[in-house]
């Protein structure tokens, strides 16, 4: 185990080979170089290693000297923050400690010949923790060791493991052997990276030595205990079972991390460890119950927020109020909860709450402009107009993008609505639309979109909006199989695969999401956890198959259509099952599965029942790519919502002059969905939902879909020359229509 002595020895040696002109710091230059020499395999771009800097200059401003660049502290910052591994880096340089660089001085001899007393003395005058022994998640700042009473614990403790290591390797009794199958449950990678486990201990636990050790970490579990304060108890059984777990001392280890969930019940973190244990040692059932603990624990403040949102929609807003309470009062600063929250109270009527909510957010997430425009909508709505134009500037101030004009355009509406209503005491919402079952929505012409089929275009759309995947060039993915090697592993079904545990999973979404700010990283990162990952490591294994991985996102990526499916297609010949793509051909039966999955992670509505059929093939015939597009294109069984969204993506940005939904009442943007008859309009979120106004009640609706204006006044034009007799009348209708659009839209902008 490396010491942290040496670890930070080695980043001063790497600190002082790119600090050129030796004056204590590394400017841009000298940071780039750095980059690029430490990463011989990357042909990175000049706008690449620019935004690298940045992030790391803004993110480090704290360590930056304003002449000299970023310091050596800063450095070792960035490593100890994960941004790099010393390690590796050290290695690609060719450096090398000298033997007197290296801290650690202690002998196998002294070891063996150490007493318990003299441990305690040892430890009592160690140095700062910097100096001491550390695995790498020790100095994690998000899970690594907080208190410094801590460090003693875990320095004493791994004295004794060494000194028990050394016994029993004299005694011929510890035994060690490759153990490929053998891996950690994957539960605990979300929280924190851990070591690898690629070689299997066999412990003599009868021996008089272990005993002792037992003994004597039974010392160290109750200096614990007496610490001055319950997390420093806590963080001392953490990190006394994290080392002890480290080195498959599994059943000591959940001694301490049972420990752990007695002094801090809710804490997510000692469960999942505690679970890892019990599955190591074959105790499956107790391994289940507290894996179920650990996710009632991590779901304890998301889960409350979802529940409120499922309960708005059926209408139940009061107990909706009560969850989204429930999160926040276990999370005071829980941005979703408070966010949506604030949008539950607006709906209901209630704007003094609801920008009292906003502020709560914008406290939290001070630039958050739809917080900040929402928090105006409510102030106007509660009738504080100043107010309300105050908070609008400040809007105003943060983002000029388009949504804010359709904000205000649909609060106006929304005015002049209740305005009509209040003679009828009516105005607030309650009857501004009917929901009709989807066999009543009859489409116009083979160019309408299916009300389902656009419902899960949507879908796939908003997922690529929130990933922001669409902003990743497909081409991105060839280039990180090519330039990154992936070792082969076994999950036991008798074929390897480049599977990667999901923790190192992010860093690859790093490198191809390189452009985020880290908050809007990790709500990405979530996302594809929930959506994606679930899916494929269906058996929780905490790794994922790269390949398959790639070839779900190449479809949703940004790049042409045919370069999309190409790269769909290169990622599974990329999997060893497929055997690399001999003679550029990938088995018939992966392909299958490929849509399958495919289908279940976009398109689960239709379930996977429909898609058993496919599987019944025995044989191991390979196909083409032009065969595997015939698959991955067929509408029933394949992945041809994929046209649909393509088109949302190139006209869900296109608006239609001054029509305005009539379900929502916001300025229609992307596909606008006409109701022949009725003439009325609707966006396409409230067509996808199936939502009408009250007042066009009719036992079936007829759309037409329009990309584009200049589609439908060419379509006017055609209906005049089809229709010469009616064209008097027809003008007089089409034109009242018009002028009734054209007077409500004009007061939205």
């Amino acid at each position: 185990m490396a010491t942290r002595g040496s670890r930070s020895e080695k980043v001063r040696r790497i600190f002082q080979q790119f600090d050129f002109n030796r004056d204590g710091g590394l400017n841009r230059d000298e940071m780039a170089a750095l980059v690029v020499a430490v990463n011989p395999r990357v042909k990175f771009s000049d706008e690449q290693i620019s935004a690298i800097l940045d992030e790391v200059f803004r993110t480090y401003s704290e360590f930056i000297d304003g002449e000299t660049g970023l310091t050596y502290d800063g450095l070792l910052r960035t490593y100890d923050d994960g941004a790099g591994d010393v390690d590796r880096d050290f290695e690609a340089l060719g450096l090398e400690l000298k033997p007197d660089d290296d801290n650690e001085v202690t002998s196998s001899l002294a070891l063996e010949e150490a007493s318990t007393s003299s441990v305690m003395e040892r430890a009592s005058s160690a140095g700062p923790p910097q100096n001491r022994r550390t695995a790498a998640w020790a100095a994690s700042p998000n899970h690594g060791i907080i208190f410094d009473d801590t460090w003693k614990l875990v320095d004493d403790l791994e004295i004794l493991i060494k000194r028990l290591k050394a016994k029993q390797t004299k005694d011929g009794k510890t035994k060690g052997e490759n153990f490929d199958a053998y891996s950690d449950p994957g539960w605990s990678r979300e929280l924190g990276p851990s070591s690898e486990l690629d070689k299997r201990i066999v412990w003599e636990e009868n021996s008089h030595d272990y005993a002792l050790f037992v003994k004597e970490l039974g010392s160290l579990r109750s200096r614990a205990d007496g610490s001055r304060s319950r997390e420093e108890a806590f963080d001392g059984h953490m990190a006394l079972g994290r080392v002890l777990y480290d080195q498959q001392l599994f059943k000591e280890s959940l001694v301490c991390f049972k420990r752990a969930c007695e002094l801090q019940p809710t804490d997510v973190r000692p469960h999942f460890r505690a679970g890892n244990c019990y599955y190591v040692i074959g105790r499956h059932s107790e391994a289940k119950s507290e894996f179920i603990s650990a996710l009632d624990a991590a779901e304890a403040g998301d889960a409350h927020c979802d529940l409120a949102s499922a309960l708005h929609a059926i209408g139940d807003d009061e107990n909706a109020i009560k969850e989204f309470q429930k999160a926040i009062d276990l999370k005071p600063g829980h941005v979703d909860a408070l966010y949506n929250l604030g949008g539950l109270y607006m709906d209901m009527g209630r704007y003094q709450r609801a920008s009292e909510v906003y502020t709560r957010v914008l406290g939290v997430w001070p630039n958050h402009w739809r917080a900040q425009l929402n928090k105006a909508v409510s102030l106007l709505g509660a009738g504080e107009t100043e107010e309300a134009k105050k908070a609008l500037k400040e809007a105003l101030k943060m983002t000029n993008r388009i949504e804010l004009y359709d904000a205000i355009g649909h609060l106006k509406q929304l005015h002049k609505k209740k305005l009509k209503g209040n003679g009828s005491g009516k105005g607030n919402g309650d009857d501004s639309f009917i929901i009709v079952e989807s066999l009543k929505f009859k489409t116009v012409g083979d160019k309408t979109t299916l009300r389902q089929e656009l419902a899960t275009a949507l879908d796939i759309r908003t997922f690529q909006r929130t990933t922001r995947l669409i902003r990743c060039d497909v081409e991105l993915l060839k280039k990180e199989m090519n330039e990154n090697e992936t070792p082969l592993t076994y999950s036991g079904n008798g074929f390897p695969e480049k599977s990667i545990r999901k923790a190192s999973l992010e860093g690859v979404l790093r490198r191809l999401l390189g452009f985020l700010k880290p908050e809007t990283f990790v709500g990405a990162v979530k996302a594809i956890n929930l959506k994606i990952l679930t899916v494929l490591d269906e058996s929780e294994s905490g790794r994922v198959d790269l390949g398959m991985f790639f070839a779900m996102i190449a479809p949703i990526c940004g790049g042409t259509p045919e370069k999309r499916k190409r790269v769909a297609f290169d990622s599974l010949l990329w999997r060893p099952v497929n055997d690399h793509g001999v003679n550029g051909q990938i088995r018939k039966i992966d392909a299958l599965r490929y849509i399958k999955l495919l289908r279940a992670i976009y398109i689960p509505s239709q379930g996977a029942s429909e898609l058993l059929e496919i599987h019944r093939d025995p044989d191991n015939s390979t196909i083409s790519f032009t065969e595997f597009l015939a698959l991955f294109d067929d509408p029933d069984w394949g992945f041809g919502i994929m046209s649909t969204l393509m088109k949302l993506e190139t006209t869900d940005r296109n608006r239609h002059g001054k029509h305005s939904c009539a379900v929502c009442r916001y300025p229609i943007i992307g596909s606008r969905f006409k109701e022949m008859k009725s003439q009325f309009s609707l966006c396409g979120q409230c067509y996808s939902e199936g939502k009408v106004p009250p007042s066009f009640k009719q036992d079936e609706y007829q759309f037409k879909e329009y990309a584009k204006e200049s589609e439908a006044v060419k379509d006017k034009c055609m209906w005049f020359s089809l229709h010469p007799a009616k064209s008097s009348s027809g003008t007089t209708t089409t034109t009242t229509t018009a002028t009734t659009t054209t007077t409500t839209s004009g007061t939205n902008l």
